[in-house]
């Protein structure tokens, strides 16, 4: 199909870019598309499929789990949500995923991270309803047969990173409060084709992305903390069981009952909070929209814990994406999964939530 080979190359082609030259994570404080995802195994998955989860299965040998968490107390884990947003406290986390874990990616090298900020998180994708609450147009469509669902509590897609972006500027101006990216050189607009808003930089309009008041895109921190809900395992609901090839749909039983994933979306994302929340008491962290996050793709971390990390950077690298998609196969649904995109690609089952961080 036509437009699976083009997320393919997309996907490929935002996999390279990670790539080149990416600096190391630090801590910031201071300073068918199933069709296209069996296609870009090949590039994303080049990389998960020679963690130590493959290795095991291929019979080689694997090393004990020496991961060193002391230190890192999780807070406790309560659904505390009101109006549509949930409240998560500050506290540490392990991010990332063991060595052992199938289709485990370098870039998911294991790291103690303290948010020293509490937030509050969208209980669920925004929707299409409440996009067009703030007069946008609709991206949201299907192509060759697949793509969004229609309907207020449908999730928007079609959006891009600066889309999403000026949509949080849009929700914190109606607040009034200060807009967190200011983007700059932009052309078209927001929620229209064919490429919606395309900008050519941005920049913080803070100290740091979480010092910002108003509404924004969680960091890649924040979204596997909230993700995760105090669980290591590659979901919430429990560890991966399938051990099928990289971009190959199968059933996962632990993911039927919390995600829209390959194996029960069908051809397009579904209602938001239809399957059961995590202990925060989050809708849909794992597939149905696939969602961005602020981060810049590719970083890798390198130190033993961060604080606060901000991978801001720049508009020429690709933006971090997670939660698989209802297009996801297992592995690329698990709470650790990463994939960058251009901030400039658009295609219908990509979407958002928003955070904000709490006085």
């Amino acid at each position: 199909m036509k437009r699976a080979l083009s997320l393919c190359a997309l996907v490929a082609a935002c996999s390279q870019e990670a790539a080149q030259a990416t600096p190391p994570a630090s801590s910031m404080a201071h300073g068918g598309q199933r069709d296209s995802m069996d296609a870009a195994a090949g590039d994303v998955g080049a990389a998960t499929a020679a963690g130590a989860g493959a290795a095991a299965e291929a019979g080689q040998p694997t090393f004990p789990d020496s991961f060193d968490d002391s230190g890192c107390v999780h807070p406790q884990v309560d659904a505390k949500c009101n109006g549509g947003w949930c409240t998560l406290p500050s506290g540490c986390f392990v991010m990332g995923s063991p060595e052992s874990e199938w289709e485990h990616a370098p870039q998911e090298r294991r790291v103690n991270v303290t948010l020293t900020h509490g937030f509050i998180i969208s209980e669920h994708e925004v929707t299409q309803a409440e996009w067009l609450a703030a007069k946008l147009p609709n991206p949201s469509k299907v192509a060759d047969g697949q793509g969004d669902c229609a309907g207020a509590a449908c999730p928007v897609g079609n959006v891009n990173w600066f889309e999403a972006a000026s949509y949080a500027n849009l929700l914190s101006e109606e607040e009034g409060l200060s807009p967190c990216y200011e983007l700059k050189g932009c052309s078209g607009a927001i929620g229209k084709d064919p490429s919606g808003l395309v900008c050519e930089d941005f920049s913080v309009g803070s100290r740091t992305i979480y010092d910002c008041p108003g509404y924004r895109l969680p960091t890649d921190s924040e979204w596997e903390y909230a993700a995760r809900a105090g669980s290591r395992t590659a979901y919430y609901a429990g560890d991966i069981t399938t051990r099928g090839a990289v971009g190959v749909c199968a059933t996962e039983p632990e993911l039927e009952n919390i995600a829209w994933y390959c194996s029960n979306a069908g051809a397009a994302t579904r209602e938001v909070r239809k399957l059961k929340a995590n202990a925060w008491g989050l809708f849909d962290m794992l597939g149905n929209a696939m969602e961005w996050a602020h981060d810049q793709s590719g970083w890798v971390p390198t130190a033993s814990s961060l604080t606060d990390p901000d991978q801001s950077y720049g508009a020429g690298q690709g933006r971090n994406t997670r939660g698989g998609g209802y297009f996801g196969w297992p592995g690329a649904c698990r709470a650790a999964a990463r994939v960058g995109l251009s901030a400039t690609f658009r295609t219908p089952g990509l979407g958002f939530r928003l955070v904000r961080t709490l006085p």
